[in-house]
């Protein structure tokens, strides 16, 4: 009875199909709903089943499986799914191609789905290169607008040339390990582990899923696709950064057994998420159009999201997909409304970032205020390393991933106070609240991680942080969680207490150097026209 939950796949299809011959536009979101609700509890159905008896479900010859990862996965997606065809049944309304639409959100909704549950690397490449078909149509749903469909056709370019990369090194595994069967080669993977391996080929096969990811999942070079396809409707776009975008950690965490075998590609993977992290998070302060600004935000979290996986941690880089998923589907569907709000205003709003580079502010000189932000980075960290010594080693597996967490928070809540002044009078409330955010994320974050690494791999995750060789110690720890309070603390201090410059006074050229850069989104265009033109 319970192998009715491998035909989740094809509901979505089923959906599509049946659209096809509704013509009343009311019934369309209607019956799309209430098909993805059966989706839903199926999936749900699954998860309890799985959980239960800690069997996985196995079925068409082993090419379909439901087990501990796609019990996570696919009830998020299907619940993302409601919500998104929920907000586009009034959102799409006035929309030419309100049924296409539909048709199409299905039908990616379902290469999603056979992605997550493939037990075979064909099945796998057949659900990957359907994704990068549906995305393309989507990103251009807009047929009329000729920015839309170039960008789409840049977002056509790059996951196709992942279908390509991944083909290749589907290829290149059979003619390594001789099967297709992700469990068998699961199971080779694992012996081969007990005994040092030095055959190129393994990294090379490990190398090209990584190159594969990257391109999917919007990692610098390749993240350009992702932030330029804001013209596409907001529910695809919160489709996009909650759901097809994150396709690449899936991927990494069906293969973390094959990533074991060649800890370098671990090693480049975290290198490259590091660089991702930093660059888009900056490029995000900077861009003026909300929707690309979110689109680099999401790039930075592709970035985290990489790093954890050359960590070792790669049941943290699922619970980080899922976690950010949902927060930034909110904020897409809620960037809607307010894009909507903004063209009914005449005023143009000021970029912050902007004046944070044109001029120093000089209102607020409370050294109060600034002894408040001191305690408002010192306290997490103490807060952190008291944890860290009260309680279990084995509590705190995920040593190198709170780095990156407590990394995040920082520079995220340093931002905050640089770029959205606190007032004097809220700024000792606003200080608690996120100190204690902080610690209840921390906390959170680590329960909840530990558990889903022993539900994900068991013992076996501690094979993936010896692989990754990049481990973190407290010491280390430290040293970076220091120069992230003191680099943030001189950024603070010179943004709001050093003087205003006088009139007549130049301004800073290596400043404005480093705004362009970013305002240029570091030159990708301009290099590419350039080259294009045989100048470079």
């Amino acid at each position: 009875m319970e192998k009715i939950i491998l035909l989740i796949p094809a509901i979505p299809i089923i959906i599509a199909i049946i659209l096809g011959f509704v013509n009343k536009k009311e019934h369309m979101p209607r019956i799309s709903i209430i098909l993805s609700s059966m989706v839903a509890l199926l999936a749900l159905c699954g998860t309890f089943y799985v959980m239960y008896t800690g069997k996985s479900i196995e079925g068409f010859n082993g090419l379909v499986i439901y087990n501990e990862l796609s019990s996570i996965l696919v009830p998020y997606v299907a619940i993302l799914g409601l919500v998104i065809r929920r907000y586009a049944t009034k959102y799409m309304w006035d929309e030419a191609g309100y049924k296409r639409f539909f048709i199409l959100l299905n039908f990616i909704f379902s290469s999603i789905y056979l992605l997550v549950m493939s037990n075979n690397l064909i099945v796998l490449a057949l659900a990957w290169q359907l994704m990068s078909v549906g995305l393309y149509l989507l990103v251009s749903f807009n047929v009329a607008s000729k920015t839309a469909v170039k960008n789409a056709r840049w977002t056509m370019y790059i996951h196709k040339s992942a279908d390509f990369v991944f083909l290749l090194a589907v290829i290149l595994t059979y003619k390594a390990f001789g099967s297709f069967d992700l469990d068998t080669l699961r199971e080779t993977w694992l012996i081969m582990s007990e005994s040092p391996i030095e055959d190129p080929m393994i990294f090379v096969v490990g190398f090209l899923y990584l190159l594969a990811a990257m391109m999917k999942s919007a990692i610098v070079p390749f993240h350009i696709w992702l932030p330029y396809t804001s013209e596409a409707p907001t529910p695809v776009s919160a489709l996009m950064h909650a759901g097809v975008v994150n396709v690449g950690g899936i991927l990494l965490n069906k293969l973390a057994y094959l990533l074991i075998l060649s800890p370098l590609v671990l090693n480049i993977a975290f290198v490259i998420g590091l660089f991702t992290a930093i660059f888009a998070s900056m490029l995000m302060l900077v861009v003026s159009d909300i929707k690309r600004s979110l689109g680099y935000s999401t790039v930075g979290q592709m970035g985290y999201m990489i790093m954890e996986v050359g960590l070792g941690a790669f049941s943290l880089a699922v619970y980080h997909l899922i976690v950010h998923g949902i927060f930034k589907a909110t904020l897409f569907l809620e960037s809607g409304s307010l894009i909507k709000s903004a063209r009914l205003d005449p005023n143009i709003p000021e970029r912050l970032s902007y004046k944070t580079f044109s001029e120093e502010d000089t209102k607020y000189k409370s050294t109060k205020t600034f002894k408040l932000m001191a305690i408002f980075t010192i306290v997490p960290v103490i807060a952190f390393i008291a944890a860290k010594l009260v309680l279990a080693p084995e509590f705190f597996e995920f040593n190198a991933a709170i780095v990156i967490l407590a990394f995040a928070w920082l520079s995220g809540s340093q931002l905050f106070l640089s770029f959205f002044q606190v007032s004097k009078s809220d700024s000792f409330k606003v200080i608690v609240t996120l100190i204690g955010t902080f610690i209840l994320v921390l906390f959170s974050y680590e329960f909840l991680g530990l558990a889903l690494e022993h539900f994900l791999y068991g013992k076996d995750a501690l094979l993936f942080y010896e692989a990754a060789t990049l481990n973190v110690t407290l010491v280390s720890a430290l040293g970076v969680l220091s120069f992230i309070m003191i680099a943030g603390g001189l950024f603070m201090h010179k943004q709001h207490f050093s003087k205003a410059p006088s009139r007549g006074v130049k301004a800073n050229k290596s400043k404005w150097k480093f705004y362009r850069l970013l305002v240029k989104e570091g030159y990708y265009f301009d290099i590419f026209k350039h080259s294009k033109k045989g100048k470079v």
